[in-house]
């Protein structure tokens, strides 16, 4: 890695959990002076563009996928698989001209399809090789479990962004499968990783519970209306980080001060200081809580199979309390909170990622 090479990276558009796990890779590779073009769409495109002010920039098409606000949500989203099968082919169009005129000599893609190319060596980043079907289909997960890894097998690699052994997170959905491609688990992959505090304006700020909201719409704005209701019943005060990227506004009604969005060190702090974190199971909600040590109360987004397993298993462990969308009572959830210890630290590092690197570089 001693000469410049010109990497691609391009994180998915569903929520922001896909680009903040890409800040290590982009700041490890920003070190060894190598140049990064990062490719992307939707908020965490402008996530990205804000943390990264200086790198080069293009826009994929989104894959535009909407989650409905109820129990079909799985089946919803399962039929919108022609309209993702597009958009891979309309991605790896625009790809291709991007290696024209960049030169790019490695491309990573996280969770993106069409970002590959036969004749540069691609590597795909995933943690849910095993797609969980919903309960009345979950007879199709291996059927599920064989097309997703022909998706894969169309890379050079695959990174999973978790520990290999038992103190994995991921569980069944990155374990105990069977891989034709070369396949590396890079450790847990958190932006607070190694972050030390700083002076911030949430210092100053007045609040017990932090809620950070994250995903695709109607889901988000849902979730964000229902915990509105239940905090007309509890009387601390309530930090509510929306997860909207487009501008920044902060709003106060009652006991609620709304931010659409806090940057990395921000975030942080907000974190650090909360007595109580509310947030999404997503995976990368997920990392970050394990290299902070904290424990959370886990609303999954209803329909999202992924993250309903996941606040189940760390529910079942203690790290975490689980409560549903459909069945929110907050209340019970606090006192739930107070009985578990939450997340053990987990040490991360990008070792991993620094002798996968060296094999392309």
């Amino acid at each position: 890695m001693d000469l410049q090479k010109t990497i691609l990276i391009a994180p998915l558009d569903w929520g922001l959990g896909h680009a903040t796990r890409c800040m290590p890779l982009i700041d490890l590779l920003i070190k060894k002076k190598h140049r990064v073009i990062i490719a992307g769409n939707g908020d965490s495109f402008y996530l990205l563009k804000e943390r990264y002010p200086n790198l080069t920039f293009y826009e994929l098409p989104g894959y535009n996928i909407s989650y409905a606000a109820g129990k079909n949500a799985a089946f919803y989203a399962l039929l919108q698989t022609p309209k993702i099968l597009q958009t891979i082919t309309k991605e790896n169009k625009v790809v291709e001209e991007i290696i024209k005129k960049e030169k790019i000599d490695l491309i990573i893609s996280d969770n993106r399809y069409g970002v590959r190319n036969d004749k540069i060596k691609s590597i795909f980043i995933c943690h849910q090789i095993a797609l969980q079907a919903p309960n009345a289909m979950r007879f199709m997960n291996p059927f599920f479990l064989r097309l997703h890894l022909m998706q894969i097998q169309n890379f050079d690699a695959l990174w999973i962004p978790d520990e290999e052994q038992e103190d994995n997170i991921s569980g069944k959905l990155s374990h105990d499968i069977s891989f034709k491609i070369t396949t590396t688990y890079i450790g847990i992959q958190s932006r607070f990783s190694g972050l030390k505090k700083e002076r911030s304006f949430i210092d100053e700020m007045d609040f017990s519970i932090l809620v950070v909201l994250s995903g695709p719409e109607p889901q988000r704005t849902f979730l964000e209306n229902k915990l509105k209701k239940e905090f007309e019943n509890i009387h601390e005060k309530v930090l509510l980080v929306q997860g909207k990227t487009e501008k920044q506004t902060t709003t106060i009604e009652e006991n609620i001060t709304s931010i659409s969005y806090l940057n990395t060190k921000d975030l942080f702090t907000a974190l650090q200081k909360a007595a109580v974190i509310i947030c999404r199971s997503g995976y990368s909600t997920v990392m970050d809580l394990a290299v902070l040590g904290r424990k959370a109360i886990l609303i999954p987004a209803q329909g999202q199979t992924e993250q309903e397993y996941l606040s189940k298993i760390l529910a079942n462990k203690g790290f975490a309390v689980e409560c549903l969308q459909d069945d929110l009572h907050i209340k019970n959830a606090l006192e739930k909170l107070k009985l578990i210890d939450g997340f053990p630290f987990y040490e991360t590092s990008t070792e991993k990622i620094e002798a996968e690197l060296e094999k392309y570089l």
